[in-house]
Parts: C-alpha cells; sequence; structure tokens
C-alpha cells in the first residue's frame, strides 16, 4: 500500500504577526481549501497563533516562530514554547534544539529583510536542519543561491510561500509522506518535492474531490 502523502507550507504568518490580519483559523481554512495541512505557522517572536489554532482545530498545527536573534531572523519548528527575541542566534537555535524543534534557515540571501548574514550562518553551520529553498516573496536569483547553500550545509531543503495574506498562501508547497514528529519530517522531507506557483484552481478541485472521497 503506498504511503499518503501530505502537502506543507513551511512559513506562514497569522495575525498573531505584526504584519498579519488574518485570524490564524482563517490562515488554515484557506490552507485546507488547496489541500495543504498540517497547517505550519511560523509568526513573529509567538507561537500564540500556533496553540490558538490547536484549541480551535482538532486536525492539528505545527507551532512554529520566526525568532528576531540579535543578528538577523531564524525559524524554529515543532515548537511547544516559545523563544525569547534577541538571543544570540546560537542561544536561539540551542532553545529551539532543546524543546525537539527543527532549526529552519528562512531566505537567507534576502537582503530586504532580517536575514543572517553569511559569518553568522558559518557558525551557525551545525546547527541548521533545514534551508528554506524557495520563498515565494524571494528573487528567483535569491532562491538559487539559497539552494547552492542548502547543499553546501548538508541541509534538508525546505520551501514556503512566506504568506501574510490569504492570496499569498498556496504560492508553494512542499509534499512528502505523512509524518510523526520532527524527526521523522525531517527524514521524510530530505526526499519531498517541492512544487512551486502550483495552480490554485487545480489544488481547490483536488482538495474538494479528497473532502467528498473521505465522507
Amino acid at each position: 500500500m503506498a504511503e499518503r502523502l501530505v502537502r506543507v507550507d513551511l512559513h506562514v504568518h497569522s495575525s498573531a504577526s505584526w504584519d498579519c490580519a488574518v485570524p490564524p483559523v482563517q490562515v488554515a481554512t484557506r490552507c485546507r481549501s488547496l489541500g495543504i495541512g498540517p497547517v505550519f505557522l511560523t509568526d513573529h517572536d509567538t507561537i500564540a497563533g500556533a496553540l490558538e489554532l490547536r484549541r480551535a482545530d482538532s486536525r492539528g498545527s505545527i507551532a512554529g516562530q520566526e525568532v528576531t536573534t540579535a543578528e538577523g531572523d531564524l525559524i524554529g519548528l515543532f515548537l511547544e514554547r516559545s523563544i525569547e527575541s534577541g538571543l544570540p542566534p546560537e542561544e536561539a537555535a540551542r532553545r529551539i534544539r532543546a524543546q525537539g524543534g527543527l532549526v529552519y534557515l528562512q531566505h537567507p540571501y534576502d537582503r530586504r529583510r532580517r536575514s543572517l548574514p553569511e559569518a553568522t550562518i558559518e557558525r551557525l553551520a551545525a546547527a541548521i536542519d533545514v534551508v528554506e529553498v524557495f520563498n515565494g516573496r524571494c528573487s528567483p536569483a535569491d532562491n538559487r543561491r539559497a539552494g547552492d547553500l542548502c547543499e553546501i550545509l548538508g541541509a534538508a531543503p525546505g520551501a514556503g510561500s512566506d504568506a501574510h495574506t490569504l492570496d499569498e498562501i498556496g504560492a508553494v508547497y512542499v509534499e512528502l509522506p505523512a509524518f510523526s514528529g520532527a524527526q521523522d519530517f525531517l527524514a521524510k522531507l530530505r526526499w519531498a518535492r517541492i512544487v512551486r506557483d502550483p495552480s490554485r484552481w487545480r489544488l481547490r478541485l483536488e482538495a474538494l474531490a479528497g473532502a467528498v472521497a473521505g465522507r
């Protein structure tokens, strides 16, 4: 019997972030209308949105956080507790891993945002589990450089829309076998398929067909 596949977007924001107005439940509704789930929420300096979603939706979500470190931003995935902002990046990474989470390096070459400097990435190399090789808000050149970095570090490749609005959700997804926990996810992510700029209407039709079949 073939393994069940899931589609995930590893970098999504909700109204728990200062720069997004969409409530977590609306984010989840849009993700699932496109067949994307479980829902990863990676709000700025909080996991409050992900915890709210867990309480409101029994289908599950993954708590992440885009952590503001002293040198730039870094994402933690599979968190149970929020990470304090303003820490040295090494300490932020240590705290992510101490609770069984994964260190996810997002948009490493986008200098319009608080990306970590190359010297910091070199210091963190051994702690980086996943590199975001496609970010829906980055230029193709920045995404290509991120792909090269991922190979150099030997990290797993990830991708996210970096959505701050409903319309941005679905710009990219990662398809991989259903997973259980952080380490199983990380192992399967290495063999995942990243789909860029998919047809949204086709995703909606597939999600609707799946929902009807599951009744």
